[in-house]
């Protein structure tokens, strides 16, 4: 029978993120680096003919470009432009 879930294990990721966890001997600055570069997930609403625009944009550039181009790639290079962030 197994016992009572630990939520403290729950929100560190249990096994999964234990192995995924830097070993002591690399440096804070390095982890930090890692996890600004890792992508966010976000749920939002957005207007039916701006749905339809962004899959037909998509599928056009992943055409043109014979390289996958994802709506989430569209949207990001579309807010990256809108608040003027330099990329890395």
């Amino acid at each position: 029978m197994k016992g009572k879930p630990n939520l403290d294990n729950f929100l560190a990721g249990g096994a999964a993120a234990a192995a995924e966890r830097p070993t002591s001997g690399t440096s804070g600055v390095e982890s930090a680096s890692v996890l600004v570069s890792q992508r966010r997930t976000k749920s939002i609403r957005i207007d039916p003919a701006l749905d339809l625009f962004l899959k037909e944009e998509a599928f056009r550039r992943t055409m043109a470009s014979g390289k996958r181009v994802s709506e989430s790639d569209l949207i990001e290079e579309a807010l990256v432009g809108h608040f003027k962030i330099q990329e890395k």
